[in-house]
């Protein structure tokens, strides 16, 4: 990954500190699909015919990163007349960012995507949200399409994107607490860590008991791409990389430098953190990385959205994309691939 061409990064930079504009190739294994994953895959297929609208959840600081182009593909399978509607979530962790506010409506007008941004605990959110499903299902229903099963909405998306977090949050509205010794239940499982929801869930009404149509969701086990690098040592320095290349204007430090300068070295950012004498490398790294997954505010996983619009072409992108993976088949609880999207580290 070379920015050596990129002049517009040099002049976002006001430190004398010089990051690195590339990014070093590791030679280490990729990651597979998990088997729960592609079973939810076949599960898609499946409720595919049943389905009124597939809820894609990216996170905000990674939108192509999060992106997973098998439900690109989902779409493009003669399941057109499935509406689709794009959520970021992690708003609260990009907070007022315009820049990116307008790169991202740039993107989804090339394909007249539709997306929404979000934080999934947010109870205000989480009732737009509803809002905009009791449109849609209202609009059927005064069109005279009555839904017999209810209007049906898949959540999908990367693995520890907020999926059951936002699922959570939008049954609460209806069927939460009637009172302050009532306790909250989830009705799906979240967690810091990658797959926690391991399958196609049980179906969930969020509207109201006495609405005319029920609004129904069906929760999902995240979902990612092979040709993930699986190194944490690796993904840490990448996120070290990209923190380097983001200075942020509001100065708040990506890592302590009060006694010590910015650096390139991975090495060195552990050992400001950890005694390195009592956890091994790969211990640190993966503290270090969740720590920025959980908190890390104002910075970008991803570098595509810092391009100048000349630059980069999310059409291009995803038309690239799904060259690679122009066949695949599910065998066996196997899938075979050709190629891969975009190496995610984080």
């Amino acid at each position: 990954m070379n920015f050596t061409s990129r002049p517009f990064i040099f002049k976002r930079l006001t430190s004398s500190f010089v990051p690195r504009f590339e990014f070093p190739k590791y030679n280490v294994p990729l990651s597979d699909f998990k088997g729960h994953q592609v079973k939810a895959l076949k599960k898609f297929q499946y409720l595919a015919p049943q389905l009124n609208m597939v809820v894609e959840i990216r996170d905000l600081r990674a939108p192509l990163s999060t992106r997973n182009v098998l439900f690109d593909k989902f779409f493009l399978a003669g399941n057109e007349k499935i509406k689709r509607l794009i959520v970021y979530t992690k708003k609260d962790l990009m907070p007022q960012n315009k820049e990116l506010l307008n790169t991202l409506i740039r993107w989804h007008k090339e394909l007249n995507e539709n997306f929404i941004i979000l934080d999934s605990k947010s109870p205000s959110d989480a009732k737009n949200l509803l809002k905009i499903l009791q449109w849609e299902s209202d609009k059927l229903l005064n069109d005279s399409v009555p839904l017999p099963m209810g209007y049906r909405v898949l959540v999908s998306g990367m693995p520890n994107v907020g999926k059951s977090t936002l699922v959570n949050s939008l049954r609460y509205i209806n069927y939460g607490k009637k009172n302050e010794n009532t306790k909250r239940r989830k009705v799906s499982k979240t967690g810091n860590e990658a797959g926690v929801t391991r399958s196609t869930s049980e179906i969930i009404k969020i509207s109201k008991e006495d609405s005319q149509q029920g609004i129904y969701l069906i929760d999902s086990p995240g979902i990612g791409l092979p040709g993930r690098v699986s190194n944490p040592v690796a993904q840490a320095d990448y996120l070290l990389f990209l923190m380097n290349l983001q200075k942020p204007k509001n100065k708040v430090l990506w890592y302590p430098e009060s006694d010590t300068k910015p650096t390139n070295d991975i090495y060195s950012i552990f050992r400001r953190f950890y005694d390195m004498k009592k956890i091994s490398d790969t211990t640190a790294a993966i503290s270090w990385i969740n720590q920025w997954k959980r908190k890390g505010k104002n910075i970008l996983f991803d570098i595509e959205p810092l391009l100048q619009p000349n630059e980069f072409s999310y059409k291009e992108y995803l038309l690239n994309d799904l060259k690679k993976i122009e066949s695949y088949k599910l065998e066996n609880d196997k899938l075979n691939i050709l190629g891969s999207s975009k190496q995610l580290f984080l």
